[in-house]
């Protein structure tokens, strides 16, 4: 029966905090790191549903001993039917097999590690990389920035050059995998519990492959990787220093260089988090020095409904005071985590707004630079929120949600590069070729393809995966099992 109590109440949780998974997700942060490198609120949560699956268990308990063979019958009946049914609703998994069980990689995957890669001549641009967590496009509003929760980004798509609809991959819904694709080129593939050979493949799991980080530092580059949250978690540390990210600041390192870290929540918040990146990336260097790479995670829109930044408060209208969240609710009154409560509304809108105004900080500080030196700014949601609210605004039922992106070029005097915005279908498996053509690397025998994915600078717009096969075919197919993932990131390469 405690069996039964744990399946109902621990998907029940998932379902009310992160929304429906897929195996392969359930199974990573399982074997990667969980709860105790994230948000200490989830833990005392977990507690707290902990503690009403006992007294639940306890109820049933006594119900058994008070019925016959025939009631007790029942009751493991229901108990079964409800867990199946819990179970269903919670873990859903996208697989959708290719007609004779054939390997989508094993036809359109171009492993990085094979192409000749080569720098164009001059200086060679920094890249700054910003992963928002959880945007939507639909929080965007470019034909109307000051209607919109991110009326800052909203302009930066209006300057910027976008490439129409980012479609998000199973292997791409949260926010490792969602790196992962982008910087790989193939989404996040079975690993952890739910693959053959789970354990053996765990440990090293990382060290497969080849990634643009591997790629930009092999020509030179100096990656760094600036977030708020635990590098422990979901084994993001392991995998950037597995890619070749040398320097890392998760929230252990900021706390070891005596940044105050807030005790609740995922870390450090994006207000102070983007004013510490930005005194890093701006750090002395000697002339003619390396290019950098710079990658970013934001944290304060992290489900369920975001995090009440201080650095964004004030009356500045950049996020709600303390008055305002009081006007919508007493937050311990009632959950502040609900995303249907007047609070969680409030605080997600508060969030989006904080991240909204630090990210285009940001992104002026790091384009104003007059070093020099050209400059490529990527920005893009990690992945789609699981649970949207419904009080801001989204797309009609009719029409897919997507994720936020925009690329900005500027050339060594500061003039932003034109670039024509396009309508494709793209995920986030095209942002890796997108950006080292970017950057001005070049590469063959299969110029303008890496992984699975297609540059959407190629001068004759060759279709990526998702506009060749559908992207409901795609995201099924690549969310299978896959020999050829296993060879390339859990097995040949790792050493």
């Amino acid at each position: 029966m405690l069996l039964l109590l744990l399946l109902i109440g621990g998907t029940a949780f998932v379902r009310a905090y992160f929304g429906a998974v897929t195996p392969d997700q359930l199974g990573f942060h399982l074997r990667h790191g969980g709860l105790e490198y994230g948000d200490p609120r989830f833990a005392m949560r977990a507690m707290r549903w902990g503690l009403g699956l006992i007294l639940l268990a306890g109820g049933f308990g006594l119900l058994l001993a008070c019925l016959g063979r025939r009631g007790r019958q029942a009751v493991w009946a229901v108990l079964g039917t409800w867990a199946a049914a819990s179970v269903a609703a919670t873990v859903i998994d996208p697989c959708r097999p290719e007609p004779g069980g054939v390997d989508p990689l094993e036809r359109h995957y171009v492993d990085p590690g094979e192409q000749r890669v080569a720098r164009s001549p001059g200086m060679s641009p920094d890249v700054l990389v910003v992963f928002i967590e959880s945007l939507d496009q639909s929080y965007a509003r470019p034909d109307a920035p000051d209607a919109s929760d991110i009326p800052h980004l909203s302009r930066l798509q209006q300057r910027a050059q976008t490439f129409g609809a980012l479609h998000n991959l199973s292997g791409a819904s949260w926010t490792v995998g969602g790196i992962f694709t982008a910087m790989c080129g193939v989404p996040l593939g079975r690993i952890g519990l739910m693959s053959t050979h789970a354990l053996e493949y765990a440990q090293h799991f990382y060290r497969g492959g080849t990634c643009l980080t591997d790629l930009l530092v092999a020509q030179g580059w100096e990656a760094s990787f600036y977030g708020g949250a635990s590098l422990r978690f979901a084994g993001k540390g392991q995998f950037l220093a597995d890619h070749s990210v040398t320097r890392r600041f998760g929230r252990e390192e900021w706390q070891a260089l005596g940044v105050p870290v807030p005790t609740t929540g995922w870390g450090l918040l994006d207000s102070e988090l983007a004013e510490q990146a930005w005194r890093d990336m701006s750090r002395p260097r000697q002339q003619g020095g390396a290019p950098r790479l710079s990658l970013l995670l934001t944290v304060n829109t992290h489900g369920p409904s975001g995090f009440h930044d201080r650095g964004c408060s004030g009356g500045d209208g950049v996020g709600p005071t303390e008055d305002d969240l009081d006007e919508a609710g007493d937050l311990y009154a009632q959950d502040p985590e609900d995303p249907a409560s007047a609070s969680g509304v409030a605080r997600m809108r508060g969030a989006l707004r904080c991240s909204d105004a630090v990210v285009a900080q940001l992104v002026e500080r790091f384009i104003a630079q007059r070093d020099g030196r050209p400059k490529v700014v990527w920005v893009m949601g990690d992945h789609l929120t699981p649970k949207p609210l419904e009080e801001l605004a989204l797309p009609p039922p009719a029409r897919p949600r997507t994720v936020y992106h925009a690329m900005l070029r500027v050339d060594g005097g500061g003039r932003v590069l034109a670039g024509i915005s396009e309508q494709r279908r793209f995920t986030h498996a095209d942002v890796m070729p997108t950006l080292a053509e970017a950057a001005g690397l070049r590469w063959g025998p299969k110029p303008h393809r890496l992984g699975v994915g297609v540059s959407l600078l190629h001068p004759q717009g060759a279709a990526t995966l998702a506009e060749k096969m559908g992207f409901e075919r795609m995201d099924g197919a690549l969310s299978c099992r896959s020999p050829v993932f296993e060879r390339l990131w859990m097995g040949a390469r790792s050493g």
